[in-house]
């Protein structure tokens, strides 16, 4: 009878198993600044992107990972830019699908919706440090200093194998 059982066991066990954990590299780079343009360094006033990749591994092929936050803080040496990273209306945070070249292969199952800086229905939430209903407000810069962390929603489910990339920019206080 244990022979019989333990094929049914090792399948419930792997089927119920708990995901494997993401992997999240974080790097920044410098823009710009005032004073060069060739080597731009994090000077005051400097702007600097950073980007989040996050990686499903192959393992949780089994073990579907859904519903995924990042929650990012912003440094007090910084203040983010609340302006459209990318095309008007985008929002101040860029999700990249790790789909190939555009053609939906490697797609990660995952969508980014950005709807306003106001919107409490939308993948993106800002906090001042005491509330995640902050709402953000753009200096002649178009950054808000007041901003201490930002909360990333996507839906869907991440395909295991699959990569996803945010970006948001910064500037130097």
């Amino acid at each position: 009878m244990k022979r019989l059982l333990a094929p049914l066991l090792a399948a419930f066990a792997a089927a119920v198993a708990p995901a494997a954990p993401l992997t999240l590299v974080k790097s920044s780079s410098v823009v710009a600044d005032s004073v060069s343009t060739a080597n731009p360094k994090a000077l005051p006033g400097a702007t600097v992107d950073y980007a989040l990749m996050v990686t499903n591994p192959v393992a949780n092929g089994i073990a579907p990972v859904g519903s995924i936050a990042i929650t990012e803080t912003i440094p007090a040496t910084v203040k983010l830019r609340i302006a459209d990273y990318g095309a008007s209306g985008s929002g101040p945070v860029e999700f990249g699908d790790g789909s190939l070249l555009g053609t939906g292969l490697l797609a990660t199952g995952l969508a980014y919706r950005f709807t306003s800086l106001a919107s409490a229905s939308d993948g993106l939430e800002f906090s001042d440090g005491s509330s995640w209903a902050y709402v953000p407000v753009a200096d002649a810069a178009g950054c808000d200093a007041h901003v201490r962390a930002i909360r990333v929603t996507m839906t869907g489910t991440h395909a295991a194998g699959t990569s996803f990339r945010l970006r948001y920019r910064v500037q130097v206080n």
